[in-house]
């Protein structure tokens, strides 16, 4: 008996004699001399198996029949292997048939097992909640349906011009992630070969995708311009069928759908946060970061919060008009977005109201802010400014902004009656 492992790797053969046939319902020990319906009554398979099977790989019986024919036996199925002049060897012979059927059945398997998979993807998508999510997503359910030996979305940093993995969800040792240059190729799907991206190749900056050693080709598929989805293989004879390609740019438009759909919900976020004039955050974004504070100054860490108000913006609105105190109103947001510090939150409670919540900070850190913003303005318009700090007897967050309220209302009171 011969034991021979065909040109793809998950493929052996086992030839066996059989010891005798059925010819025509009777049973012959004897080997049959034409080539009508025979099926082998038994088998003699004494030595020569393999001891071990790999992982992944098909061990497939070909039984040695009349005039150079033989029969291949894979789990139920059995198969004829015809005479062929072009490959006279009947282990050939059966190697390419038993390579094909094995497809053959590969593929009807996905496509039993492509609905169920499409609709567990397709649920993963749903709760997604950022775009990392969404390419972990597509990069998961990619590797378990087509099938590679790794895979991966890559984010595209446009300005940058370039293609990088998201973050991990749980933290590793590695802190670095697969980033390689942007090529106009990966704007299509396509298969990309080792000897494609070493140096003088044809896409040299693919050279991050071939990292491993033993990948020999990379299978590329755009999620739209925002991401690219790339399969790694191991196998030189791996081939990915026109389906396998229908399949991924199906995945890759669901991702692009969900990455949309995420970006669309941030943006209406962002809008129902921001004061659409200034750009500064409006009293709900107040409310949400001022919340976060407070839990942290129940922690023990201080909170100071500065309150603002323009000096007779009324007046110059009568005086020159809604635009011209728009574009004052835009200078003061300026002003204090240039000189708060990166942890400062502030916003425009409406009309010509300002706040700024200060984490860690201090009366003498606000009322310097303050400062800093009419230095800044200069002369444009005068502010007034109410400070008010977090102590274990405030009651709540809003306390603390109507005791900032109150303070600067008592200062323009004072400077009312000095001036009368």
């Amino acid at each position: 008996m011969q034991v021979r492992r065909s040109e793809d790797r998950r493929l052996r053969l086992v030839l066996a004699q059989p010891t005798g046939w059925i010819t025509g319902g009777d049973v012959s020990p004897r080997r049959p001399t034409s080539r009508r319906d025979t099926l082998p009554d038994a088998l003699e398979v004494r030595d020569g198996l393999p001891e071990s099977v790999e992982r992944g790989e098909n061990l497939v019986l070909l039984l040695d029949g009349p005039d150079g024919e033989g029969v291949l036996v894979t789990g139920a199925v059995a198969g004829r292997v015809p005479q062929s002049r072009e490959i006279p060897d009947l282990m050939d012979r059966a190697a390419v048939g038993a390579a094909v059927f094995l497809r053959e059945r590969n593929r009807t398997e996905k496509r039993q097992r492509l609905p169920d998979q499409l609709i567990g993807y397709f649920e993963e998508l749903n709760a997604a909640d950022t775009e990392p999510d969404v390419l972990r997503s597509l990069a998961t359910h990619a590797l378990r349906i087509v099938g590679a030996y790794t895979s991966v979305a890559l984010a595209r940093e446009t300005e940058r011009g370039l293609l990088r993995a998201p973050m991990p969800v749980e933290p590793c040792a590695c802190r670095t992630r697969l980033c390689i240059a942007w090529d106009d190729r990966f704007a299509q799907p396509g298969l990309l070969m080792a000897e494609d991206a070493r140096p003088g190749g044809t896409c040299p900056t693919a050279a991050g995708l071939f990292g491993d050693p033993h990948t020999v080709m990379v299978a590329h598929v755009p999620v739209g311009e925002s991401a690219v989805l790339v399969l790694a293989e191991r196998r030189d004879e791996r081939i990915f069928e026109p389906e396998d390609w229908d399949v991924l740019r199906a995945l890759a438009l669901q991702a692009e759908m969900s990455l949309r759909r995420i970006r669309l919900l941030e943006e209406v976020r962002t809008l129902s946060l921001t004061d659409p004039l200034t750009g500064l955050g409006n009293r709900r974004h107040m409310e949400l970061m001022l919340a976060q504070a407070w839990a942290a100054a129940g922690r023990g860490e201080s909170l100071a919060v500065l309150a603002l108000d323009l000096d007779g913006f009324k007046q110059i609105n009568d005086a020159r008009g809604h635009h011209a105190g728009d574009e004052l109103l835009c200078a003061v947001a300026q002003a204090l977005r240039s000189e708060a510090r990166a942890a400062d939150i502030v916003v425009r409670c409406g009309g010509d109201e300002f706040l700024a919540i200060l984490p860690g900070g201090t009366a003498d850190g606000a009322q310097l802010l303050a400062e800093r913003v009419r230095r800044r303005l200069d002369g444009q318009v005068g502010i007034t400014a109410g400070v008010a700090v977090f102590t274990p007897e405030t009651a709540d967050p809003e306390a603390l902004i109507r005791e900032a309220d109150r303070r600067l209302c008592d200062i323009k009171a004072r400077r009312r009656t000095l001036a009368a």
